[in-house]
């Protein structure tokens, strides 16, 4: 005899969210806020699912067994999670599912391994939900050790931006399109703003680059500076993706290392210094 789920790993996580929530269960959403120009259009709010999925009573003891799974010495995801610096709550899972209804022959299974789970236990503010498939006959795929880790990995890098007392600071993580400066040819946005049939104007005299600062129903352009620069200069490459920057700093030379992904927030060199070939440059993006 077996077991079949028809949830998918979002409606799984909602369930432990409401654990860690206190009992209520809420409905996941991406998106916080539209805007069209930097105004507000349609703002989303957090949407109450179910008030409470379960007694005080019958909530106090499923967090414990949730905890216990990492905190015991007998908890299955006691070896590869107990080690941190913050508590972890959570419920391992290792299956074998049949493959295109032909049973559990052999060549015929799924190998699945799951960790769900929150932190920090004792006030939570995190959850993740990791499920992992192999095809592959193996005797090595179990919850723990493959989507434990792999959940731990993720965990240790968000815990990472804690600061004050667990108040996380993700100003990256909601993003405001409108505060980029995005750059790029000026065929290339010539072309763009056509075919969205949007407003423009260039306030730039000449060169092939433009910097784009999006305005309330209207875009502006600007020259970054960067065409009838002397060799020999730094650009300002700031706000722009990586691609461009690399193209722009390669072609004078210059030997480029980043960090990160999205647009260029900071430069090593700074724009308008002296640089010659060969020269290390460094740029973040965010």
């Amino acid at each position: 005899h077996g077991y079949e789920e028809l949830v998918t790993p979002l409606h799984m996580l909602m369930l432990y969210n409401a654990v860690a929530n206190g009992g209520k269960m809420m409905r996941p959403y991406l998106v916080h806020t539209i805007k069209e120009y930097g105004v507000e259009i349609k703002k989303i709010n957090p949407e109450v699912v179910v008030n409470k999925i379960c007694s005080e009573q019958t909530l106090a003891q499923v967090k414990e067994c949730l905890k216990a799974v990492v905190d015991s010495a007998h908890g299955t995801g006691h070896r590869i999670l107990f080690d941190s610096l913050y508590s972890i709550s959570g419920k391992t899972g290792t299956a074998v599912s049949a493959l295109d209804n032909k049973g559990y022959n052999k060549g015929n299974k799924i190998y699945q391994a799951s960790f769900i789970g929150y932190f920090p236990s004792e006030s939570p503010k995190y959850s993740i939900a990791v499920v992992i498939q192999n095809s592959r006959e193996s005797k090595f795929i179990y919850g723990a050790d493959v989507a434990g880790r792999v959940f731990k990995e993720i965990s240790d890098r968000i815990y990472g931006r804690y600061i004050n007392n667990n108040k996380a600071l993700f100003a990256g993580l909601v993003t405001d399109s409108s505060a980029y400066k995005y750059s790029g040819m000026m065929n290339d946005l010539n072309a763009i703003f056509s075919f969205m049939h949007m407003n423009y104007s260039d306030s730039s005299v000449s060169g092939k680059w433009r910097m784009v600062n999006m305005v309330a129903n209207n875009s502006g352009l600007k020259s970054p500076g960067i065409s009838g620069l002397p060799a020999n200069t730094m650009p300002d490459v700031m706000g722009m993706g990586l691609k461009d920057a690399i193209y722009l700093l390669e072609n004078r030379g210059l030997k480029v290392g980043f960090t990160g992904r999205g647009k260029v927030i900071s430069q090593s060199l700074l724009a308008g210094s002296s640089v010659s070939s060969g020269q290390k440059i460094n740029l973040m993006l965010n």
